[in-house]
């Protein structure tokens, strides 16, 4: 006999967990399944070396949003993300270091050193992100807005201008506005093209630093830190809170096909044989992988099969785990014993040029010769996560297509692994002599790894042209499919990626509402 729920949830990403979580204390009973071993899809920490534990693929936190943290119980469930200092530590190649800090002072005598002007706008730049959030925080709870939403939410003189900013411009030209110092812009336009195989002169990567901006830690907006035994915690609170809720909870379990009756979707079919079915089902694959290849096209009309086709979601983001002997010995900040050069985030981007041209090899299928790059060292900050006396340290770093333009992946990747160590040496003499386990992770690797399409960590660009009522496609931005019963629960949903939780919290409140109103039985 076929086991029947009120709701399947397909993967448990944290957005999955989340939409489970939110159906499940609405009194449903929730089945969740997913295809690895382990729970968390992007949000894990793995054992990548004996006695080093990493998280795989998200690797900070600061998004995720605190409706979802209260309403879930996180914290009851053992959530706990502390702020890191400093936010950034930027070499630079003649020895000069930039840093910010949780202290605003401290970050305004840094930027002091650079530019006088540029330390008294600091500020004021911050306050222009602020009055932007402010005006699109209440359209980020619901479903994707329109045009006229937007015209709404931005009304008046300034409210147009800040709209312009949002999606017509760069990061590039919106720092050349407020910035005089090329060291203050640099590590400030990363933000811009995060996860994008955009430059950061490119129009749409302003929208990518504001996505960026969206959370606080400790009551300090656009603060990151890191979540206490790595990014996999949060899908073991979220775990926790679901099973004490009644969640059934599968791993291994591969889904192959939405069952479609009549339009509507009534269950599932696992690769090894297995079915279930439900009231409604939601999705927190990514969305070509949910509508491309578990629902059979002939239950799609054939305009909105080509417009998931021709989504942009070929990922260019390379992640190396590294597993180290001492700490890194930085020429602009020397020391292998711990120090604030290692307990936040490490930024090699000595200039928004640096980072157009590494954009620009990538264009053309090339790996970045000279790659930009976030690192991290948790274990500087927490015990654990590493044997005593070493170290982990997680690389992300941008560009590498997809698809090469010679060669693959396969026998390409420890050449690219090499070009990114090397370059992190051009700082960091010792880095080679002090690592003693390395794993490179390239799109196609994350793609087969984790199951997401071309290795795209936000299911997709979350540029402006593939946001608000464009995500995943125009017509279809509230959750639902044209498949009935069907919901799209994950990071290709509005409002997109990263680890924020408003796509599985959003989609299960309008699978709740259908559940207790149109398919109510």
């Amino acid at each position: 006999m076929v086991e029947h729920y009120d709701a399947i949830v397909i993967g448990t990403g944290h957005n999955g967990l989340i939409a489970a979580g939110y159906l499940a204390r609405a009194g449903k009973r929730v089945l969740a399944l997913e295809r690895r071993h382990i729970i968390g899809g992007a949000t894990v920490t793995e054992e990548h070396f004996p006695g080093y534990h990493l998280s795989t693929c998200s690797y900070v936190c600061s998004l995720l949003l605190p409706e979802v943290i209260r309403d879930l119980e996180m914290v009851r469930y053992g959530y706990d993300v502390r702020p890191f200092d400093p936010q950034y530590f930027v070499p630079f190649p003649d020895g000069r270091v930039f840093m910010t800090f949780l202290d605003e002072r401290k970050t305004h005598e840094t930027i002091s050193r650079f530019s006088r002007r540029d330390a008294e706008r600091w500020s004021d730049y911050w306050a222009m992100w602020d009055r932007i959030i402010a005006r699109m925080r209440p359209l980020l709870l619901g479903p994707a807005p329109t045009m006229a939403d937007l015209e709404r939410a931005f009304d008046g003189p300034q409210g147009v201008e800040d709209l312009r900013t949002l999606l017509m411009k760069s990061i590039a030209e919106v720092l050349d506005e407020w910035f005089e110092s090329e060291e203050v812009k640099a590590p400030i336009a990363t933000g811009g093209v995060i996860g994008t195989s955009l430059g950061p002169r490119s129009p749409g990567t302003a929208y990518i630093k504001f996505h960026h901006l969206l959370g606080q830690l400790g009551g300090q907006p656009g603060v990151w830190g890191f979540v206490r035994g790595g990014m996999g915690s949060i899908a073991t609170a979220l775990a926790g809170f679901c099973r004490d809720h009644g969640v059934t909870i599968l791993t291994d379990a591969e889904v192959v096909e939405v069952e479609v009756q009549d339009g509507a979707a009534r269950g599932v079919r696992l690769a090894d044989g297995r079915r279930y079915t439900a009231n409604v089902i939601l999705s927190n694959a990514d969305p070509q992988r949910t509508f491309l290849r578990m629902v059979d096209r002939r239950h799609l009309p054939g305009w909105f099969v080509d417009a998931i086709a021709a989504m942009k979601v070929e990922g260019s983001v390379v992640k190396v785990l590294l597993g180290l002997g001492e700490l890194p010995n930085f020429t602009a900040m020397p020391g292998t014993e711990i120090g604030p050069q290692h307990t936040g985030a490490i930024v090699i981007n000595p200039s928004i040029d640096y980072l157009e041209r590494a954009a620009d090899d990538a264009k053309y299928g090339r790996p970045s010769a000279r790659p930009f790059m976030d690192a991290y060292i948790q274990s500087a900050t927490e015990d654990g996560l590493a044997p005593p006396g070493k170290h982990i340290m997680s690389l992300f770093v941008q560009y590498a297509p997809y698809k090469l333009a010679e060669g693959d992946w396969n026998s390409r990747r420890d050449e690219i692994g090499k070009n990114i160590i090397d370059t992190l040496a051009e700082y960091a003499p010792n880095i080679w002599n002090a690592i003693e386990h390395m794993v490179v992770l390239g799109p196609p690797d994350i793609e087969e790894t984790i199951g997401i399409t071309g290795g795209n960590i936000f299911h997709g660009e979350i540029t402006p042209d593939q946001m608000f009522a464009f995500r995943p496609v125009l017509g279809w931005s509230g959750y639902e499919s044209p498949v009935e019963r069907l919901y799209l629960c994950g990071s290709g949903a509005w409002p997109g990626g990263a680890v924020f939780g408003a796509p599985g919290r959003n989609a299960a409140l309008a699978a709740l509402a259908d559940l207790e109103g149109k398919y109510a039985s």
